[in-house]
């Protein structure tokens, strides 16, 4: 809960309020009311173990959230209509909860009322207005060592549910608006943001699932089936609800179906609150083993199904809002090619001059990566020294082949961190060799940089260089249009046309290769392209045994967490790099939204590196003007 409210966008949901609003308050009464009907006049229970499984439905925890975030819906309207309304509902669901909880204890007085109102304004107070003032303070005047902030605001967060118990709340009340309070005064992209996620899901809510888990009695589903009668009636009332609150919200303000859809799966996950709520009322006696064993499968079926539902309708409304809009501008163009072997790179540097303008000024970048303790490390110096030899021979023109080095304790660290560092928009790689029938797709190395990076990615296997290319083949799977780096991707096959004076021939699906065409006529790019629609993914396999040695292959991919993934293509990516060994191909990974990793410790290095980096650029174009009479910036 401390993380929800440190991850929420305040901004976002001040704009979209009306909505959130109406949201929060169908959400929580559709659940509560349907949820009482069912467990009090259908299962027997009593009103107060009744409203409390309600509640129980009333509330949701944002697990699919990274979902609709790496597909580039985070500034969605209803993205922004969930967050706010989970702020409303679960808010309200814990304190009513704690209310719920004095009535069964017999505590639910005039008394009571006065003390609880009066409490709880002056838990909010402090939390909400004090705490941030101690913060600011804090931060300003402790910087030097990361981990006395973060021992800080976990004290603080400590501190905040402490509160929340003593204002006649559950601490878990306390821990959200902890995090709300300190949601604008620690950056997402922060360190301490990375330690706080990293603590939190590592330790913690491990540790707590854990916990829960050894609580189910499985016997109680093996005496009987009332049990899983009661378990699979809660997860029905739990997903309807859920799923009634965001059709009544589409309804309300006129919603596509493919956003009511993502709504539905953002909300329907029960999770952190939920087991909050029934552990507690389990421990007091109010509902019996049932319920908590109804608890966890609910909390299992509507995890998977939310994230399920999320992604298919995050994917089809990342297409629909692609199509409303038009393509962002472009970054500069800035290549990283790693190498192991300098006596083995022209081909792929071939391939990364051929990629740029010949007006571009911005770097291409060949890294070497050794490892700490690495007995070559002093070979650093030499392998540059061979890079830049061969640029000179090979491209004298081309002046801004700058051949840079990293140590760290694992090439593909070493790379994922130079791509942030020098804020990099295209990574060159060397095909390994590896397939499917080793442990990863291709070897751990690149598969670990897929994962890591957001960046456009090119896998290159090269026999000749690039200027040898009579013909292009290029495979474009269906939905690619509506990738974030599709321009580019498309800028990039240009260039390499251009460079090689090759034709490009397109297959794939109909209406994607339709909008290419569309798209390359308006802007005048690979002019001298044919567009080949294909019915299936397969059928480009008959295709690919036409190739000459000559041609390059190039098959427009896509990461697990693209638009236009499919199974299929890996299946057709792996069976030709397996079966054709003479083959020139490049796999070419397109861009995707950008998103903050949460289990990323060093992000603050990261943002410090690019900082540097920047103001070196800033200090190279001073020089010229100034002749080099400033230093570089330390």
């Amino acid at each position: 809960m401390f993380l929800a409210g440190l991850d929420l966008d305040l901004n976002q949901i001040k704009n979209n309020r009306s909505h959130s609003i109406l949201f929060g308050a169908a959400t929580f009464l559709l659940p509560l009311s349907l949820g009482f009907v069912v467990t009090h006049f259908a299962l027997g229970y009593s009103i107060t173990a009744a409203l409390v499984i309600s509640l129980m439905f009333s509330t949701h925890t944002l697990v699919a959230y990274p979902i609709a975030s790496r597909l580039g819906l985070s500034q969605t309207r209803s993205v922004a209509t969930v967050i706010g309304g989970t702020i409303i509902t679960d808010t309200t669901v814990l304190i009513a909860f704690g209310v719920t909880i004095n009535y069964a204890q017999g505590n639910l007085d005039g008394f009571f009322w006065f003390k609880f109102l009066a409490l709880l304004a002056i838990f909010i107070l402090v939390v909400l207005w004090i705490f941030p003032k101690i913060a600011r303070w804090f931060f300003k005047n402790i910087e030097e060592e990361n981990y006395s902030q973060f021992i800080f605001i976990f004290a603080m967060f400590m501190l905040a549910s402490v509160l929340a118990e003593l204002a006649g709340v559950e601490p878990i009340i306390g821990a959200f608006f902890a995090g709300l309070a300190f949601n604008r005064l620690i950056p997402h992209s922060s360190s301490l943001m990375g330690r706080l996620n990293f603590f939190g899901n590592s330790l913690f809510i491990p540790l707590f699932l854990v916990s829960v888990g050894m609580l189910i009695d499985l016997s109680v589903f093996s005496n009987g089936y009332t049990a899983l009668f009661i378990a699979v009636a809660l997860t029905i009332v739990a997903l309807l609800s859920k799923w009634v609150a965001a059709q009544s919200t589409r309804a309300l303000f006129n919603y596509s179906p493919n956003e009511a859809n993502l709504i539905f799966g953002l909300s329907s996950s029960h999770a952190a609150a939920t087991i909050a709520v029934i552990l507690i009322a389990y421990n007091l006696g109010i509902v019996d083993s049932n319920a908590l064993n109804a608890t966890i499968l609910i909390i299992l079926v509507t995890c998977l199904i939310g994230s399920f539902i999320t992604e298919r309708a995050g994917r089809k409304l990342a297409i629909e809002e692609q199509s409303k809009k038009e393509v962002d501008t472009m970054l500069p163009l800035r290549i990283l090619m790693p190498y192991a072997n300098p006596n083995s790179v022209d081909k792929l540097l071939d391939l990364a001059v051929a990629l740029k303008e010949a007006d571009s000024e911005q770097p291409i970048f060949p890294l070497s990566v050794v490892m700490e303790g690495d007995a070559h490390a002093t070979t650093i110096a030499d392998s540059n020294k061979a890079i830049e030899n061969l640029a000179k021979l090979a491209y004298p023109n081309e002046t801004r082949i700058t051949p840079a080095s990293r140590l760290d304790t694992n090439v593909a660290n070493g790379i994922v961190r130079a791509v942030k560092e020098m804020m990099i928009t295209v990574l060159i790689l060397g095909w390994t060799g590896k397939s499917r029938t080793s442990e990863f797709f291709f070897g751990r190395k690149t598969d670990n940089i897929l994962e890591a990076t957001n960046q456009t990615v090119m896998i290159a296997k090269l026999n000749h260089l690039i200027n040898l290319t009579d013909k292009i083949y290029i495979y474009v799977p269906e939905n690619a249009e509506f990738e974030v780096g599709f321009r580019r991707w498309l800028y990039l096959v240009d260039q390499i046309c251009k460079n090689a004076a090759a034709s490009a021939v397109f297959y794939g699906n109909d209406e994607s290769l339709k909008r290419i065409a569309a798209y390359a006529k308006k802007y005048k790019i690979i002019e001298d392209s044919s567009f080949n629609p294909l019915g299936t993914v397969d059928a480009f396999y008959a295709v690919a045994k036409q190739i000459g040695e000559d041609d390059l292959l190039l098959i427009v991919s896509s990461r697990v967490k693209g638009i236009s993934y499919s199974t299929e293509l890996e299946v057709l990516v792996d069976t030709i790099t397996e079966e054709f060994e003479k083959l020139n191909f490049v796999l070419l990974y397109p861009e995707i939204s950008t998103t903050i990793e949460t289990d990323e410790i060093l992000n603050v290095d990261v943002l410090e590196s690019s900082f540097i980096t920047e103001n070196i650029n800033l200090y190279q174009k001073a020089k010229k003007l100034i002749k080099g009479k400033l230093q570089p910036p330390r």
